[in-house]
């Protein structure tokens, strides 16, 4: 059932407040989603880490320079908050979250006409729950064999466009040699730091050289700032996992760590595993 592996604390925030106060507290209690309350402190929405980049990564250069202290939660969340009741099971809690494509569902408890929020049920809670078991499929049965990569050179932008072209939440970073060097997640790009209090985006700053005259020796040197790229913003791949390993295993990892993807190798790149591959295992569960 539902009420023995969700978490009862549930966290929320105003619709009307910055992304930086939802951002402070997903950091400050290490969760990835808030329910929003409305002007009548009732259940709104709900705002997510993939919200928060999605909606920046859809927004013009000069709407995304705004400081996240001047948006509002109200432009990012999700609304038409969908819930599932605490005797429901987690195969269902997994199916709601595979067909609507969200990642966590408030729980309620109705007595009568009253219904109460009791608690809140996540991918990572389901996750959890599964590593606790003693199945035996094996990860290369459930993994995606396509992995969307970018290399260490590409922008930030260029990650979250590839992220929305393929409609995933995780890039493998590549080296010049094609070798794996750390990934980039939408929840990693939610808690970066990618602007100053001013609004203006962060660069690196590269030295370069500047001949005197055409064809001349290159003598002076100047400071060019870049935009930040792929190896700026990766985080390591410290956890991956084998195609023969079992589910349970991997999932006990996520559930440890906290991370919603593994990069599979055998020798090389052969998959990843996705939260929502051990939701499609849950979902078939009685």
């Amino acid at each position: 059932m539902i009420k023995q592996c969700m978490s009862t604390q549930v966290y929320a925030v105003s619709a009307d407040e910055p992304i930086s106060r939802a951002r402070n507290l997903m950091l400050k209690h290490d969760i990835g989603r808030l329910i929003v309350i409305g002007e009548e402190n009732n259940p709104v929405g709900i705002v997510t880490k993939k919200d928060i980049t999605k909606r920046l990564a859809q927004a013009e250069p000069t709407w995304r320079r705004r400081p996240i202290d001047n948006i509002p939660v109200s432009l990012v969340m999700t609304e038409n908050l969908l819930n599932i009741h605490q005797e429901a099971t987690v195969a269902q809690a997994a199916e709601i979250m595979l067909e609507n494509e969200i990642s966590g569902l408030p729980v309620i408890k109705k007595d009568n006409d009253d219904v109460k929020l009791v608690g809140i049920i996540t991918k990572h809670d389901l996750i959890r729950h599964y590593s606790t078991k003693e199945y035996i499929t094996k990860v290369k049965d459930v993994m995606d064999t396509y992995v969307v990569t970018v290399n260490i050179h590409h922008t930030i932008d260029h990650a979250l466009y590839e992220m929305d072209e393929n409609n995933v939440n995780v890039v493998v970073v590549l080296t010049e040699g094609n070798k794996p060097a750390g990934v980039i997640s939408r929840d990693n790009l939610a808690f970066t730091e990618l602007t100053d209090a001013n609004g203006n985006v962060y660069g690196r700053e590269v030295k370069m050289a500047r001949r005197d005259a055409a064809a001349g020796v290159k003598k002076y040197r100047y400071i060019r700032e870049m935009p930040l790229v792929a190896e700026d913003v990766m985080a390591p791949l410290d956890n991956t996992v084998t195609s023969n390993e079992r589910v349970v295993d991997a999932a006990k990892i996520m559930s440890t760590t906290g991370t919603k993807s593994l990069i599979v190798i055998d020798d090389e790149i052969v998959g990843i595993l996705r939260a929502d591959n051990i939701l499609n295992e849950i979902k078939k569960q009685t």
